[in-house]
Parts: structure tokens; C-alpha cells; sequence
């Protein structure tokens, strides 16, 4: 059974959010763990998403510090962070399929991946209901 990532950080309030993306910034940060070479065509999204976190970094302290006008930028960049990360996370997904290894190293949160049971169970009760269908006659049960 393998992991995957959960994509909590589009929920989460402006200081766990912020402590979040810190940690995978570093994480996404390690050359020795993702060389430039791994991100094959997507060094871009990288460098914009580390330049967004900066930005984020500094508008997040201010705004701890009493800043009010800063609030909508703060959030505005939340936002935007957002949907970096939801590329990263596409990409990190595509690449784990040959390197699990990646997941663990990424920074983000996971979880133990379960989407088979749920199929199993939905296959489980499309054959008990086909079996029930022909021949079972008035004693069977009904929903």
C-alpha cells in the first residue's frame, strides 16, 4: 500500500498555512534530494513558487507584527501559493509513480493510500446485487 499526498493546505488558517509552505519549500528546496534535473521543464513553476513563498514570508511577518493593510495581499498570495502548489503536487504524484521515495521527502502531509477498498466495495456490491437479480424469487431481500 503506498502514500499519497493530502491536499490540506487549501483550508488551513494564514500561520499554519505559512508554516506549511515553509516546510515544503524546504523540502523542494534540497538539491541533493530534487537537482534542478528532476523538474524536467518545470524549473519555472519551481523558481516562481519559491519567489511567491518569499513574498509570502515577508507580507505574513508584517501582518503578524499589526499590519492590517496587508491582509488582502497576504491572502492573495495564500491563493496563489494554492495553486502552485496544486501543480507541484500533479507533478510530485506523476514522478512518484517510478520514485516513491519522492512523497517522503516532499514536505507535504500524507496519507496511507486506500482508494482500492473503496473500488472493491462498490465491486463487491455490483456482484452480490447481479447474483441476486435472476432466480433468487420472492425471498429475497429488498432495499
Amino acid at each position: 500500500m503506498g502514500f499519497r499526498i493530502i491536499r490540506n493546505y487549501r483550508n488551513l488558517p494564514p500561520t499554519k498555512f505559512h508554516t506549511f509552505v515553509q516546510r515544503v519549500a524546504a523540502a523542494l528546496g534540497d538539491k541533493t534530494r530534487f537537482p534542478d534535473s528532476f523538474w524536467e521543464g518545470r524549473l519555472a513553476l519551481l523558481q516562481a513558487f519559491f519567489a511567491a513563498v518569499v513574498k509570502h514570508d515577508a507580507v505574513h511577518n508584517e501582518t503578524m507584527m499589526g499590519n492590517r493593510m496587508l491582509l488582502v495581499e497576504r491572502d492573495l498570495l495564500q491563493a496563489q501559493l494554492v495553486i502552485y502548489l496544486d501543480q507541484i503536487v500533479l507533478y510530485l504524484e506523476m514522478v512518484a509513480v517510478l520514485r516513491p521515495d519522492v512523497y517522503s521527502v516532499s514536505g507535504f502531509d500524507l496519507c496511507k493510500d486506500r482508494r482500492g477498498h473503496g473500488r472493491g466495495k462498490a465491486v463487491n456490491a455490483a456482484l452480490g446485487a447481479g447474483q441476486s437479480e435472476p432466480g433468487e424469487g420472492e425471498g429475497g431481500s429488498s432495499s
